[in-house]
């Protein structure tokens, strides 16, 4: 009997060790692994971007390049700026390569894309002095630096609000049509 008893203890123990096991396989799989990541770039604020744009003895050669498209950049940007969009970059490297060991700050609306274009730069053009500035554009007019605008046509924005307000005229117009067709009956 005692074997028996003895048997069947060992068989609920081996149970709950396995039972334990699968409990805590998931969790030690989530516990994150710790890599150094050497810095391709520079995260900077607005307001250091600002410093660094009108510092010229310590930035003489500083360039800024906006990675947004052309049709954001029509609606505002820096002044004196290169555009070369996101997405172009590796095909039009060759505009950038005489920077290659100048100080380059990037940005585009909000941060994000300038983050990816300042990875790639670093990554995979060997690009050393790269500025990423957080909160792209959209911070630095929120900081009340100045902003430049294109002369040649209205901007993206008033486009879309024009759109928007032939929208809302013309849904408006339809429905009093059919108000007043419903009346007429």
């Amino acid at each position: 009997m005692k074997s028996k008893t003895k048997s069947k203890i060992l068989k609920n123990k081996s149970l709950v060790f396995i039972f334990l096991l699968f409990l805590l396989v998931p969790f030690i799989a989530l516990v994150p692994i710790v890599t150094v990541k050497a810095a391709l770039y520079t995260d900077i604020s607005v307001s250091t971007a600002f410093e660094m744009i009108n510092n010229h003895t310590q930035y003489p050669n500083l360039i800024i390049l906006d990675v947004r498209e052309q049709s954001e950049y029509n609606v505002n940007h820096l002044h004196d700026v290169i555009l070369i969009p996101r997405l172009e970059i590796d095909a039009r490297i060759s505009e950038l390569e005489p920077y290659n060991d100048t100080e380059i700050i990037v940005y585009c609306l909000s941060g994000g894309r300038s983050a990816m274009a300042s990875e790639n730069l670093a990554v995979n053009h060997n690009f050393t002095k790269i500025y990423n500035m957080l909160g792209g554009i959209t911070a630095w007019i929120a900081a009340g630096y100045p902003v430049w605008t294109s002369p040649n046509g209205i901007g993206f924005s008033n486009i879309i609000f024009v759109l928007v307000l032939f929208g809302i005229i013309s849904v408006l117009i339809l429905y009093f049509k059919k108000q007043k067709f419903k009346i007429l009956q």
